[in-house]
């Protein structure tokens, strides 16, 4: 079993590997010669290698780099079909040696087609490289050289190159040979049946990678919006247009100068249209990135969704500039090495960019704050994060202006988070009338405590309800607690709750709240006379006595009342 496999694979590679190709020389005219021959009867008996071999006995120094490979191979095509039609080459009459010699020329002919003179020839000549290789001429003028032969039978001895391009040209009608402004009538025809194929294929696309997007997304939870799916889908159209106009305009055998402007068009455009579809790739993969930090505890993937959209832009349209730089024979590789030489300039021109940029990276490591989070930054700026970028991060001032930051700036910035708070603080004073008893002053501040624990919010570990001050108009209440809750919004409403139930308390106890008033004391005429004062020792007396009797009295507790475990323990007293 293992020997049948063994020469199984060896008949396989025999047959669709490589040929015994000879070495390529090209020290000569009839070495050139004899390796083009050689390489192109392979790939007349079905060896593909053969033909890309044969493409490099051509001078093509002068033919755009992105074009070579096609410009040779259809040369290489045309000039076997011309020469299996003229005779059977006799490579032994093709000079090995040339002497001074730089140009040999095998056939030189002119003809006449569409009533148009041509000049045509096949010939080889020398080029930098001590290489001999058909020339220039034989390039330009092989097509019309083919054309001429094409009513022609093949001579005898030889074996036609048939392949699918050859058998649909040979059934192709007289009259799409012919010329008629600028290309031939059976070229005009290829162009208007590609143009049709690129459509249908660009619609079916289209319609597919839509279908396909939405269920993905649907699966996923996510739907897009009318807008964001036509953005989505029309470059995606491009894209698929442009390149099968690539694919097909290649088998047109168009000339070199008129195929290169098709190839450069059609790849600018392919290049447009698939930096535009990887764009609006980014904007759908980050909707789901966006869903995935939402549904994530981790409030730092807020921030770096964004920044990753950003960046994935930048990097998408730099690399589509640059393959489009490319496409139109720029040499970006100067225009890049250009760049590298005037980097330290750049860098210092734009030190304050490289400034954000290493701003953004501080912002991504350290985590000051997130999406959404409250900050004061160098008691200057105070607003709600909102986005942060690759140069800059966006705060919503609380009168709902925007503010733009540069990034550079909080690498050393003093940042306040508010955002990261776990308890929210409540600092006041409640006043109430100094006529007040004190017993029901201490029983306020006990319903006060117990308000607190009721509360779901507040923190129930640590808080302070005690009578803090004399003021010049009230008795004053301080009240200290801590909230537990995500954002603001809920802050105020269980402050709102908290002094309305203190509030309610208050009333149902008759303790009254006290605001700045003045009482004017009026004393009849009668009652001027001062009355007779005491000694001064036996006052001091007196209030020694009271402040001995007041002290004697025990508070209702005996331990402070400022946390949950305080106050039961003050309850078993």
């Amino acid at each position: 079993m293992m020997k049948l496999l063994i020469l199984l694979s060896l008949v396989t590679f025999n047959i669709f590997g490589n040929e015994n190709f000879p070495k390529a020389d090209f020290s000569s005219p009839q070495t050139t010669f004899k390796y083009y021959l050689k390489t192109i009867v392979a790939y007349k008996k079905g060896n593909q290698e053969g033909l890309a071999l044969a493409a490099k006995t051509f001078n093509l120094n002068h033919i755009d780099p992105a074009l070579r490979t096609n410009v040779g191979e259809t040369a290489a095509i045309q000039l076997i079909n011309t020469l299996d039609r003229l005779e059977k080459v006799d490579v032994l009459q093709i000079p090995k040696e040339m002497g001074s010699l730089k140009k040999y020329t095998y056939k030189e002919d002119t003809v006449f087609l569409d009533n148009t003179e041509y000049h045509v020839e096949i010939s080889l000549t020398l080029n930098n490289q001590k290489q001999w290789k058909f020339s220039k001429e034989t390039l330009d003028t092989i097509q019309h050289y083919e054309r001429f032969t094409k009513s022609a039978k093949v001579v005898d001895g030889v074996d036609a190159l048939i392949t699918w391009k050859e058998r649909i040209k040979n059934r192709m009608p007289e009259w799409t040979s012919n010329r008629s402004f600028i290309l031939l009538n059976g070229q005009w025809l290829g162009l208007i049946f590609l143009v049709f194929i690129a459509f249908i294929i660009e619609k079916l696309i289209k319609i597919y990678i839509t279908s396909l997007t939405i269920r993905l997304l649907a699966r996923k939870g996510i739907s897009i919006s009318e807008e964001l799916r036509r953005k989505f889908t029309a470059p995606i159209g491009v894209f698929s247009f442009a390149g099968v106009w690539l694919v097909g305009v290649k088998l047109l055998e168009f000339s070199p100068s008129i195929l290169s402007w098709f190839l450069r068009g059609g790849i600018v455009v392919f290049t447009v249209g698939a930096v535009i579809a990887v764009h609006h790739i980014v904007d759908v993969l980050c909707l789901f990135l966006e869903k995935k930090a939402l549904e994530s505890e981790n409030k730092f993937d807020d921030i770096l969704v964004p920044l990753v959209r950003k960046t994935s832009k930048f990097l998408v349209i730099a690399v589509g500039i640059i393959f489009i730089g490319d496409s139109l024979t720029l040499n970006m590789k100067s225009i890049l090495a250009g760049m590298g030489i005037g980097g330290i300039a750049f860098a210092l021109a734009a030190k304050d960019t490289i400034s954000n940029i290493f701003g953004s990276i501080t912002v991504l490591l350290d985590r000051p704050f997130r999406i959404g989070d409250w900050v004061v930054i160098d008691d200057k700026v105070e607003g709600t994060i909102e986005e942060v970028g690759l140069r800059s991060c966006r705060i919503r001032t609380f009168y709902n202006s925007q503010i733009t930051l540069p990034n550079g700036k909080l690498t050393n910035a003093h940042i306040d988070n508010y955002g990261v708070r776990r308890y929210r603080r409540f600092n006041t004073k409640l006043g109430i009338q100094y006529d007040t008893p004190v017993e029901k002053i201490e029983a306020f501040c006990e319903g006060i405590r117990q308000i607190i624990l009721a509360h779901p919010h507040t923190r129930k570990d640590y808080f302070h309800v005690y009578l803090n001050g004399l003021g010049s108009s009230s008795l004053d209440i301080l009240l200290y607690c801590f909230w537990e809750v995500p954002d603001w919004s809920q802050e105020l409403q269980e402050k709102h709750r908290l002094l309305l139930d203190i509030l309610r308390l208050a009333k149902e106890m008759e303790i009254d709240f006290a605001f700045p008033t003045q009482t004017l004391h009026t004393i009849p005429a009668e009652n001027r006379n001062h009355k007779e004062v005491a000694p001064a020792g036996k006052i001091h007396e007196r209030a020694s006595e009271l402040a001995k009797e007041i002290s004697a009295n025990k508070m209702t507790f005996n331990n402070h009342r400022s946390t949950l475990e305080s106050i039961n323990q003050g309850d078993q007293v």
